[in-house]
Order: structure tokens, then C-alpha cells, then sequence
């Protein structure tokens, strides 16, 4: 392992590495193998002139190259190796120029691009710097391919470089000072905080790196990273460089990547017996007297890497000679290098090495045409006299099921921060623990999908938090804030809180960049006062201690009234009280004590032991903040008084063993000492969990972003939890306020009442099932004059009269009464709605009105039966379609998937309409070469068993809808966004698909997931969507196939938020007509002439049904003649679409139009038109 003109140092670092590998192997071996290291005369002596006396030499002996050393060396040998048919064994080059498959090198460590892109992902997710810069060498492999790969990684993470520094690198003559500051100063503008370093070994890289170290130019403090073949060029010019400047050495500064551990690192059992061999080998032999002390590589750091470095390769070697000693044909010993191996040295692992196989193998397994075997990047940091230490966080596991980077995937990160208040012990162990909780599910070190979450802490004072924060989110990447906060801090602009706590109660309002996924102070409240109301004794005291307490005291005083109690005494102290005296509590009873401090716990203990028909209720967030002393404080009582102290949680229990929870069995896998388990580390588990959940379709992550995807979300359920929905969006639809609040930034649900002898003791049942609180406060009455009370009785009485005289209206009308029970009616709930339509239906009732008159029929029957059967609700029919909403996401799904299946199995009685489909798509198929049928050319027994009758089409869609009764059907009706992105998902789909948006799919927990077959289909672009939407196609009949979606198709459900019909931009009435169309729209004038608006309006609508035409819009409830010739020409422009697309298609037209009269003649044939 050498190269000519490399530091001795070097070359004898990586060669004693080697020797002390090969001398204990063959000591140990020296009866089965023979192994002679040949070295150079000098280290001067050229790689040339090595290699060819020594291959003439050989003669049929076995011939293995160690090396070489060097980008230009290992350039020259790669002709050499294969003429000769040789195999170089970890070749030595800083560029990827000679990397990919070539069998002839034989690499125990992973690419130069994994190295770099570790170093990316350093950046970008440890430090998280905001300005990264890039310099290289144009015009170099090493430089051009680093800089792309570079561009390509941060593209995919969601940055950019901030600056570039680049200069031919290929000029042989030195560059002028005045091009090199040129490129300089624009580098230095950009203000780096740190450079990825990839100029190779060159007098501009030099110049470059003295530049950086100069005070003036404010790159003095910037971060270097790069890889370990510039290892030795870096630190030796920034020695030269520091020297030059007379400045120290900065600790961390330095940050390079390696391809083994460091010769220190014990933690590994191949470096503690690499140290032992090495030790004893360079005690006994004097070749290498150069080394001062056996311990060197502990002194030296950078050679003793070069020696692991060394040895690792001579470990390799050796391992592959025994394993084949039979073999001493070259090509047989280069083949059976790559027969599937794989090396395993102590702790490391080094392969799967593979030669050339066939895709078939491959897909069982195989390793093809793979000749580097590292798994692992290593990285490490320059401390003080230039001592290298690891870097933990910088290891990036490549996989040994990834040989090259081609295809390589890189998943925006989310930073997350928890702050840790040094001068708050209780808001410092809180956060500590949320921390341990969440980061068990943090980046996992292997590229994909699961290294994405990263949570960071920020160390700061009580007071200082929110300046702190301020000057993190100028410097460093910052995603979103987690945990304990204060108020300042929740001020601060520019980024996103998810679940912040604060230490005092206090009231949230609605801010797009706070999101609650855990019970609020107001939904507790509510919750409690529900339970309360169900107690004897309906007054309860209370004592808050907050900044805002008249507020909370408001909030608490308007949930107890809501549920028939009320509020007696009030106590409202400012935070700064120190803590709360029995005189406080004179009142006795029952008292909800809001904002604790740590003497606060024995207070209550001591008040319950003195009242022992008391109960006091106390926030989640205190119990959190309070945790251990009230576990210490009630722990060695008697559980009767443990059960008296309730609050109100949406977490399951954390140290319940027997729990069948799905959030309690991942998270005792996460944390499995039972020591760990709390409250605050399960919130902060659960958090990590909801964020993997949001991070899955983001392309790019930043704060905005985050907020937009919660909201665009909508809800969400992980594991056995749900939380949502969450909006953004006024109740407002045509100027008109629909409800009095629509937007929500919390979440929680099923919020149950425990008492703490429950947490005590997770077998003890909650005080009070589970529920999702409305919010919907009882307004207050006022008390009524005397006057006021006999205006009543008045209008009772007549009231009574109208009740007898409309008793037997209501008994004559209550029979036709709509059954309502099963409809979604809470607007705070998502709806999952579920639209279908009949393909090709207006063809085939033109083509088979018989037929389709039965087959719709059944159709109905079919699809009221199973929604009756999934506890769903028919909402309405349009034409030959349904709009049915569900409850459950769940059952909305196992209807569509029933649907589908009836569908197939149900006697139709004829076979006409699979005729007419097979039909279609062969007329489809010769009109365009590109189009491929899905099912004409199926065999019959084939087609049986994936097709039959009608083919519906279904799309569903789950989100938040504006709920409205209506007077005249008595039914319920869904309007808004969700609705219309149902029907566009409908819309989109082909006969006998189902389609699911991502909300649906997200909606149905892990486990609800696991049994439904779905195929992703990425992110499709809907009309009038604002970004792409994931769609998954529910697999409801195993082996069926289909087209394309839909993009081209008009949509029935237009942009608004009604429901009803209609229209749009695109509308008919802007449209040309065509003659056809002219002559039908005349027909339908003259015939309609002489009836009235009311009765023209009965007319026209089974048309618009039967044809699918959206209506206009209008502000008036009757038909003017306006409205009616607009009507009319939508009609016409759909119906002379199908006369226009039927005449195009057939030779002997059955459609004639003939100008002089008004008539469309239309014979038995089939109209084939896709609707």
C-alpha cells in the first residue's frame, strides 16, 4: 500500500497496519497458507515498475495487489489489473472515478459519496446550520460529481447550498490572485457557517483554506467537513494555516468522515484486539522502528487510523486466501471473491460482495455486481494537539443490501427542540423527560424513511428562553418547538409549537403555529364539569393561580353552568404567590386548584386528610410538572385519598403491563425499564409518533409547511389514538357566518377522568368513560320580570291550542319522518363520505333502457343494503349516483369493498352490459394505438371471476363538512371542501375502482391498515386542489386492472361550498355549440315555450339527473327565463356532445342532423361514450 511522492508517514502507517495483520494470520495459519509481502525497494520506486517485474515473477503463483495508494496510481492500475487478470484489494483514491462495478477492485469500505453525504446529513440535521457552502475543483471528477451529488442530497432534504467556491482545477499554471479573490469574496458574502471541502490535494485548496482562518474575513469560526482520503492534506495544511495566523486550534472545528473506527475507540472488539496485535507486533519487529512507542497510535491519532486502516485490509486479504486455498488460478480467485461473501470480523461486518447475476436472483436475494463492502460511515472531530475523537451522531449506516448510491433517496428532516430551563428544576425534569421519551423514535441512522425525526435540546434560563430561541432560529435550523414553554416564548414568531405546555394555566386561542394534540386547559375543564355535574353537591370553590386566573375562572364558572352546576368562591393569585394556604380552602368541599407549585402537593394532601368527603381537581399539566411529589405525597397514604385527586387525561396509562393499548405496547418496546415509564415520557413518545405519521407525504419541512399539513391533514390516528380534526377555516360560506366557530388547533380526544389512586394503580377503572367534549357552552338565563313571566303563560296557552291543532298533521306526516340515527351530526368530527356513479350509465340507458332500468334498480338495492349493513347514511342520489357519509373511516372502507364484491357476484340476468363495456374499450383501443384494454381481451373463465354487470366507480374522502339539516328532505346534507374533494376523487376513478385520499387512509388506525389491501398511487393533481393529492386504490377484487385515472374527465361537484349543481369557469354556456347541439337546444325552447318557470323547472330536472349537468348558480329560489335558456343549453351542449362523439365513431351513422328540421333520429345501435 504506497504511492509515490505520499508521506512516508503514511504510507508506513498503512503498511505496519497491514504487516501486523498478515504476520499474526500467518502465524496462526502458517500450515495452510504461505503468504510473502512483497514491498517496493523504495517509496520512490514508481507503481509501474512494481507491478511489472513482479507480474513476470509470478509465474503461476498467486498474484494479489494490496493497494495502490493514490487517485493517479489507481487510474493507471485499472488497465493493468485486468490484462493481467489481478484483483487490487482496497485501492486507496480520493475520487469516485474508479468506483462502480469493476471486479477487478476490491473495496472493503463504502464509496466516497456515502461519506459525503453523511457529512450532509450532519450539516443539515446535528448542527443544523442555515448557510452551508461548497468548494471544489472544476473541471475534476473528485469536485464536478462531489458538487452535483451535493445539489441533488440538499434539493431532496429541502435546502440549498448558500454559496459556491469553485476554480479550474485542470489549469497547470498557478491562478492569478485576482481570479481567486474574485471567486472569494462572492464565496464570503454568503456568510458560510460551514464548508463542505472538496478540492483535492492541490495549491488552490491550500490557499483556499489559509483564506478561511483569516480573522477579516468572518470565515474564521465556519466548520470544515470532508472526507478521510483528504484527511491528511487537511489537517497538515490547517496546521501550516493556524501557524501562519498564530491562532489555536479550535476544538470541532474539523469534521471528517471515516471508513473504520478510530485506532482508540474500544467500545469495538475489533479495535480491542487490532490494538492488541498491533502492539505486540510492533514490539517484536524492527522494521518499523520508526514509531517511537508501541502505543503510538494512541499519541497520534491520524497514523493510528492509517493503521486500523492497514489492518482491516490484511484481515480481509488473509480471510479470502484461507477461505479458497485449493484455488491458485487467478480467474478462479477473483471469481469466488464475489460467490456471495460476506466478512465478519469481530463486531464488523464487511459485504455482501457479488458478481454478475440475473435479475430472477436478485429478487431471492442475490448480491449483483457489487465489489465494495463497507456498511458503515464513520466520523470524527479534530480536538486539542490534533487528537481525533468519535462523533456519534455523525454515523450513517449504508446497509449491506446497498452497494452504490445510484437511486439513493433522502427524506427532508424535521428538527425538533425541547428547551431545558436550568433555573426551573421543575420545568427542567419535565422537559428531560419528554425528551427521553420522544427521541426513541428519532433518525435511526439508516438512510430512509425513518431518519427524518430529530429532536435537539436548547439549555436556557427562565427568563432567557425566548431571547435564546430568538438567536437559535437566526443560526440554526429549527423546525419546531416541543415541551414546557413559557409565554414569551410561545410569541415568537417563525415557528411552529406543537404540544407546548406552560407552566401556569392559562386560556389558548386559536394560532395557526400552536397546535394542541393533548387535552387544553378548556377541554379539561369541560370534561371535569361534566363528571362534576353527576356529584351530589353541584357547587365547587376553586383556586387559580395564573397571570390570566379571571379568564380561567370565566372558562371554569361557564363548563360547570353548562352541566347545571356553579362556581362558589374564587381565589385568583398572580404566579409570583409562593404558594397556597389553608386559609385559602376555609369553604371546604369540593375545589378545582389550577396552577400548582411544588409545597402546593402537601397542601392538598394535608386538605384531603382534613375533608374527607372532598375532592380536589387539578390539571394534566400540573400532574405532569408535579409528577414525582405527588406520587411520593400519595403513595404512602391510604388510596381512598388518592382516589379524591381527579384530573382529566387522553393518555392511557404508561406503567400498565396489561394493557392491549397499541400506543402503550410501542412505547414499552421504546422504553423498556419500567424505572423510565411517566406520564411526560409517554406525551413525549406519543408526539414522535404523530410526527412520523405527518412528516410521511412532505417533500420539504419548515414550520409553514408543518402548520399547512396539519391542517390539510385534518385529523389523524396512530396506533389507537386520534386526534383531530384541525381547521383553518372560517364558518363562513357566501358572507354568511355558518356556526360560530370552525377553526381549531387542538386535537384531543376521548379525554377520560382518573383519579390519581389510578395512577397509582393502572387496575383501578377511570372515574369517567371517555369522551370528546363539544365545547358548546349553555348560554346564561337572566332572570324574568313579572311582566315577562305572564307573557309566557299567554303565549304557553296558545301554544297548547297549536299543538292540538296540528297533532294529527304531525300524525298523518310522522310516518314519512327520514331516520336520521346513523347520520354524522358533530361538525367538530370528521365525516368520511363515500360518492359513486355508474360508468358509461348515460350510454347504456340510452342503448338498453330496459336492462338499465333493472340493473339500477339493483344497483339501489344493493348499495341501501350494505349501507344500512356498515352503519352509514344515505345522503342523497343524484341521477344514477350515491352520496352516502360514515362515521367510521373504517366502515366506510369495508362498504366500498363490499360494493364491489356484490357487484361481481350478483345475477344481472344478461350479459348485454359486460358486452357493452367490452365494446367500448375495443373501440377505444382502435382509436388509440397508446391505449391498452383492461378487460376486452381477458379470457371468458378470467373475466368471470374479476368482472360482471354494472361497473361502479367509488371515491372516498374524510375531513371536517358543514353539517346542515334540511327543512324539506328532513334529512342532513354535507357541504364544504371535504364534499367536493369526494366527488373530484370519484370523478377521477375508473369503473370498478376504489379510490381513498390520504386523509382516509391516515384516518384508519395501524392496525385498521393492516387489513386493507391498497396500492399507493402517489400524489395525483385534482382540479381546483391547491397540491397534489395521495390517492390509494383499494384492492376490493384481487387481480383486477385498470387504466389511467381519469385527470381529463369534468368534474359533477364543482368548486364552492355547496353540494348541489353547479357550475364553473369552464361552464357550457361559454362553450360553441356544435349543429347537433344548435338543433336540440331549439327543440327543447320551442317545447318548452309555453309552460311557466315553476313547470319548465319539473321538466328539465330528470334531464339535468339522467345527464349529469351541474346547474348554475343563482341567488333567486325560481326559474326566470334566464336561467331556464341557460339550462337549456347545458342540456343541449351534453346531449349533442354524445350525437357528435356516436357519429365520429360509426361508419353507418344512426344520428342524423340535418339543418332544415329540429330532429335527432337515434337508432338501437350502442352509444359508446365514457362519462
Amino acid at each position: 500500500m504506497y504511492g509515490a511522492g505520499f508521506p512516508h508517514n503514511v504510507v508506513d502507517s498503512l503498511n505496519a497496519g497491514l504487516s501486523a495483520s498478515i504476520a499474526t494470520r500467518e502465524e496462526k495459519l502458517h500450515t495452510l497458507v504461505k503468504v510473502s509481502l512483497i514491498q517496493p525497494s523504495s517509496y520512490e520506486e514508481s507503481v509501474e515498475q512494481l507491478l511489472t517485474t513482479n507480474v513476470e515473477k509470478a509465474g503461476d503463483e498467486l498474484l494479489v495487489i494490496v493497494g495502490p495508494l493514490g487517485n493517479q496510481n489507481v487510474l493507471w492500475v485499472r488497465d493493468k489489473l485486468e490484462e493481467h487478470d489481478l484483483v487490487a484489494f482496497a485501492p486507496l483514491s480520493y475520487s469516485d472515478e474508479v468506483r462502480g462495478w469493476n471486479p477487478h477492485f476490491y473495496y472493503p469500505s463504502v464509496e466516497p459519496k456515502a461519506e459525503l453525504l453523511a457529512l450532509i446529513r450532519y450539516a443539515v440535521v446535528f448542527l443544523r446550520l442555515r448557510r452551508v457552502g461548497f468548494m471544489y475543483l472544476k473541471g475534476t471528477n473528485f469536485g464536478d460529481s462531489s458538487y452535483t451529488f451535493t445539489e441533488q442530497v440538499m434539493s431532496m432534504m429541502g435546502y440549498k447550498l448558500c454559496g459556491t467556491f469553485a476554480i479550474d482545477g485542470n489549469v497547470n499554471e498557478r491562478i492569478g490572485d485576482d481570479v481567486f479573490d474574485k471567486e472569494w469574496e462572492k464565496f464570503v458574502k454568503t456568510r458560510p457557517q460551514a464548508v463542505l471541502l472538496f478540492g483535492s490535494p492541490h495549491d488552490i485548496t491550500k490557499k483556499f483554506i489559509h483564506y478561511l482562518l483569516r480573522e477579516d474575513h468572518h470565515t474564521a469560526d465556519a466548520f470544515v467537513l470532508t472526507t478521510s482520503s483528504s484527511q491528511t492534506f487537511l489537517l497538515n495544511t490547517w496546521k501550516e494555516a493556524l501557524e501562519e495566523t498564530n491562532t489555536e486550534l479550535k476544538p470541532g472545528q474539523l469534521i471528517i468522515t471515516g471508513t473504520g473506527p478510530l485506532a482508540g475507540d474500544t467500545r469495538y472488539k475489533i479495535i480491542q484486539r487490532f490494538r492488541e496485535e498491533m502492539t505486540k507486533y510492533l514490539n517484536t519487529n524492527e522494521n518499523w522502528g520508526g514509531f517511537a512507542k508501541p502505543e503510538h497510535f494512541d499519541t497520534n491519532h491520524n497514523s493510528g487510523e492509517l493503521m486500523v486502516l492497514g489492518w482491516l485490509a490484511g484481515e480481509m486479504l488473509m480471510r479470502a486466501l484461507v477461505d479458497t486455498i485449493s484455488l491458485t488460478n487467478r480467474t478462479l480467485f477473483r471469481l469466488s471473491l464475489y460467490n456471495q461473501r460476506r466478512y465478519l470480523i469481530d463486531d464488523m461486518v464487511i459485504g455482501d460482495f457479488g458478481g454478475e447475476c440475473g435479475s430472477a436472483a436478485q429478487l431471492q436475494g442475490a448480491v449483483c455486481r457489487c465489489n465494495q463492502g463497507g456498511s458503515v460511515v464513520y466520523m470524527k472531530e479534530v480536538v486539542g494537539k490534533y487528537h481525533l475523537e468519535a462523533v456519534e451522531e455523525g454515523l450513517l449506516t449504508w446497509g449491506t443490501t446497498r452497494c452504490f448510491s445510484t437511486g439513493i433517496r433522502v427524506y427532508a428532516p424535521l428538527s425538533g427542540l425541547v428547551i431545558l430551563i436550568s433555573d426551573n428544576h421543575v420545568v427542567q425534569r419535565a422537559n428531560s423527560l419528554y425528551f427521553s421519551g420522544a427521541v426513541t423514535l428519532t433518525g435511526n441512522d439508516h438512510i430512509g424513511d425513518n431518519d427524518r425525526l430529530f429532536f435537539h435540546s436548547l439549555n436556557s434560563s427562565y427568563s432567557g428562553a425566548a431571547k435564546d430561541l430568538n438567536d437559535t432560529l437566526d443560526e440554526r435550523i429549527v423546525s419546531a418547538v416541543f415541551g414546557v414553554v413559557t409565554n414569551e416564548v410561545l410569541t415568537t414568531p417563525g415557528v411552529i409549537f406543537f404540544d407546548p405546555m406552560v407552566v401556569f394555566p392559562q386560556v389558548s386561542t386559536f394560532k395557526r403555529n400552536v397546535i394542541h394534540f393533548f387535552p387544553t386547559l378548556t377541554q379539561e375543564l369541560y370534561v371535569l364539569a361534566q363528571y362534576f355535574s353527576r356529584l351530589t353537591n353541584h357547587i365547587a370553590h376553586t383556586i387559580i393561580r395564573s397571570d390570566e386566573a379571571a379568564e380561567v375562572a370565566e372558562v371554569l364558572s361557564m363548563s360547570l353552568m353548562t352541566f347545571g352546576a356553579s362556581l362558589g368562591s374564587r381565589v385568583l393569585l398572580n404566579e409570583h404567590v409562593s404558594d397556597i394556604h389553608m386559609e385559602h380552602l376555609k369553604h371546604g368541599g369540593d375545589v378545582f386548584i389550577l396552577g400548582l407549585t411544588t409545597p402546593d402537593v402537601k397542601t392538598i394532601s394535608k386538605y384531603l386528610d382534613t375533608h374527607p368527603q372532598a375532592r380536589v381537581f387539578i390539571t394534566f399539566t400540573d400532574l405532569l410538572l408535579y409528577y414525582e411529589e405527588l406520587k411520593l405525597e400519595f403513595s404512602v397514604t391510604a388510596n381512598a385519598k388518592a382516589q379524591r385527586l381527579l384530573f382529566a387525561t387522553s393518555l392511557p396509562h404508561w406503567a400498565d403491563n396489561s394493557s392491549t393499548s397499541e400506543t402503550i405496547i410501542a412505547y414499552h418496546e421504546a422504553v423498556p425499564d419500567p424505572s423510565q415509564w411517566s406520564p411526560m415520557s409517554l406525551r413525549g413518545f406519543a408526539i414522535a409518533r404523530v410526527m412520523q405519521t405527518l412528516l410521511l407525504p412532505m417533500k420539504k419541512v419548515s414550520s409553514s409547511l408543518l402548520s399547512d399539513e396539519i391542517f390539510w391533514q385534518t385529523s389523524f390516528v396512530i396506533d389507537d389514538m386520534r386526534y383531530g380534526p384541525f381547521s383553518d377555516s372560517d364558518c363562513i360560506a357566501n358572507g354568511v357566518q355558518l356556526s360560530g366557530n370552525c377553526v381549531w388547533n387542538y386535537g384531543a380526544t376521548d379525554i377520560s377522568v382518573w383519579s390519581f389512586g389510578r395512577v397509582l394503580d393502572p387496575t383501578f377503572p377511570v372515574m369517567q368513560e371517555p369522551v370528546t367534549p363539544s365545547i358548546v357552552y349553555k348560554k346564561i338565563r337572566v332572570q324574568l320580570s313579572s311582566s315577562q313571566v305572564a307573557g309566557i303563560i299567554i303565549g304557553l296557552v296558545f301554544a297548547l291550542l297549536l299543538f292540538v291543532t296540528l297533532g294529527v298533521a304531525l300524525y298523518c306526516t310522522i310516518s314519512n319522518k327520514r331516520d336520521n340515527e346513523l347520520a354524522p351530526r358533530q361538525s367538530t368530527d370528521p365525516v368520511t363520505l363515500i360518492f359513486t356513479d355508474i360508468e358509461s350509465s348515460t350510454a347504456q340507458w340510452a342503448t338498453y333502457p330496459d336492462i338499465m332500468t333493472e340493473a339500477v334498480a339493483a344497483h339501489h338495492r344493493m348499495i341501501r343494503q350494505l349501507v344500512l349493513k356498515h352503519d352509514c347514511y344515505e345522503v342523497k342520489t343524484i341521477g344514477d349516483s350515491f352520496m352516502i357519509a360514515c362515521q367510521d373511516p373504517f366502515k366506510a372502507v369495508q362498504l366500498a369493498a363490499d360494493l364491489q364484491l356484490m357487484f361481481l357476484h350478483n345475477d344481472w340476468g344478461t350479459d348485454a352490459l359486460d358486452n357493452f363495456y367490452r365494446e367500448f374499450e375495443e373501440a377505444n383501443a382502435k382509436e388509440d394505438n397508446e391505449y391498452t384494454s383492461p378487460t376486452a381481451c381477458l379470457d371468458s373463465e378470467v373475466y368471470c371471476r374479476l368482472w360482471s354487470g354494472l361497473r361502479v366507480r367509488i371515491g372516498i374522502h374524510t375531513g371536517l363538512c358543514d353539517i346542515r339539516h334540511d327543512e324539506v328532505t328532513k334529512g342532513y346534507d354535507y357541504y364544504g371542501p371535504t364534499t367536493n374533494m369526494a366527488a373530484r376523487t370519484e370523478s377521477v376513478a375508473n369503473g370498478g375502482q376504489v379510490l381513498l385520499t390520504h386523509a382516509t387512509y391516515m384516518s384508519l388506525s395501524e392496525s385498521q391498515r393492516h387489513q386493507v389491501d391498497v396500492t399507493a398511487l402517489g400524489p395525483v393533481q385534482l382540479r381546483g386542489v391547491p397540491q397534489p393529492v395521495q390517492l390509494y386504490q383499494l384492492n376490493a377484487v384481487p387481480g383486477r386492472t385498470f387504466v389511467a385515472l381519469r385527470l381529463d374527465h369534468d368534474y359533477y361537484f364543482e368548486d364552492g361550498n355547496e353540494t348541489t349543481n353547479s357550475t364553473s369557469e369552464n361552464s357550457s354556456s361559454r362553450v360553441e355549440l356544435s349543429e347537433s347541439a344548435q338543433m336540440i337546444m331549439s327543440s327543447l325552447q320551442m317545447l318548452l315555450a309555453t309552460f311557466k318557470g315553476q313547470q319548465r323547472e319539473k321538466l328539465l330536472m330528470p334531464y339535468c339527473e339522467r345527464w349529469r349537468v351541474p346547474l348554475p348558480r343563482t341567488n333567486t329560489e325560481e326559474w326566470n327565463d334566464e336561467y331556464c335558456r341557460e339550462v337549456i343549453h347545458r342540456i343541449a351542449a351534453k346531449v349533442g356532445r354524445v350525437a357528435d362523439h356516436y357519429a365520429g365513431t360509426h361508419s353507418n351513422h344512426s344520428i342524423s342532423t340535418l339543418s332544415s328540421t329540429s330532429v335527432v333520429i337515434i337508432s338501437d345501435n350502442k352509444i359508446l361514450l365514457d362519462e
